[in-house]
């Protein structure tokens, strides 16, 4: 009896400095909204544009991140969305247009939506939905969009123009279950993790328009953007 009440006093001197070692080890950061782009590299996307359309104070050709339109993208083409109707979010600089064109296009080349935005002389980053009435994204096949300034509709060689590619893919049913039961930025954050760039970009910022003021989803807004090479564009301000 004697000797099971010493071994019980030595193991508990033995806990006590354990525990305090485990105190004193470090806390893990909190991983935030960051993407690892999965499409194929894609010289033409993340930004990139063509056009003839001036900017004002600027040239909107090779003008940067404050005379040129750009895409929310990463610099690959044909990242997932899981969405039937997905949403698009392009940058438009001030300019002398008063419109933008969105258009989608299936794998055959055949229009499957389009749409012309009043833009009001009003610069940001503006988002362009797929509306549900239109036919839905098939999943599994290859989509392209663009997004053009309409600087003269007499001359459309002078639009400024940006585009990229998106294939819808299924959610598995556990991601599934996962998005039923998350908030915004959870849900922001299990598209990241499982691939859905266009979903991602979207929820977060729906869920920045929402909460201006807030500088946890500003600086999550941030890290996404850079994660992907396009930080220059975290303090665009989002048009709603």
């Amino acid at each position: 009896m004697n000797m099971q009440k010493l071994s019980q006093s030595f193991l508990s001197l033995l806990a006590v400095p354990l525990l305090g070692g485990l105190a004193l080890l470090p806390i893990a950061p909190v991983v935030g909204v960051t993407f690892q782009p999965k499409g194929s590299p894609d010289q033409t996307a993340g930004g990139a544009s063509r056009g003839l359309c001036s900017a004002t104070g600027v040239a909107s050709l090779g003008g940067g991140p404050k005379g040129a339109i750009a895409a929310l993208i990463p610099a690959t083409d044909g990242e997932l969305t899981a969405a039937a109707y997905p949403t698009v979010l392009v940058k438009v600089p001030t300019s002398e247009s008063v419109q933008a064109e969105f258009v989608l296009w299936d794998e055959n080349a055949n229009a499957v939506y389009q749409t012309t935005v009043t833009l009001n002389n009003t610069p940001g980053i503006f988002s362009f939905k797929v509306p549900s009435s239109v036919q839905p994204m098939a999943i599994g096949k290859q989509y392209k969009w663009n997004v053009a300034i309409v600087c003269d509709p007499a001359n459309r060689q002078r639009d400024m123009v940006v585009g990229g590619s998106l294939q819808r893919a299924s959610l598995s049913p556990i991601l599934s279950s996962q998005l039923e039961s998350a908030d915004g930025l959870q849900k922001a954050k299990l598209y990241a993790q499982n691939g859905f760039w266009y979903d991602t970009v979207a929820t977060l910022a729906e869920l920045k328009r929402s909460r201006p003021s807030d500088p946890s989803i500003a600086a999550e807004w941030g890290q996404l953007l850079e994660s992907v090479g396009l930080a220059e564009l975290s303090h665009t301000p989002l048009v709603n």
